[in-house]
């Protein structure tokens, strides 16, 4: 039997999931890496 989540229709197979910007602000992966160059946290330290 596998894991939990992979019955689960909710799963997130992202790289960045669990992260504010991902999970809250709704950002994709790729938008991720381009906006924010691969670093979630630096979602913080844009104006």
């Amino acid at each position: 039997m596998g894991h939990y989540y992979d019955y689960d229709g909710c799963y997130d197979a992202s790289e960045y999931a669990g992260t504010y910007v991902h999970d809250v602000e709704g950002w994709d992966d790729d938008m991720i890496n381009s906006v924010l160059e691969g670093e979630p946290d630096a979602y913080w330290n844009i104006d």
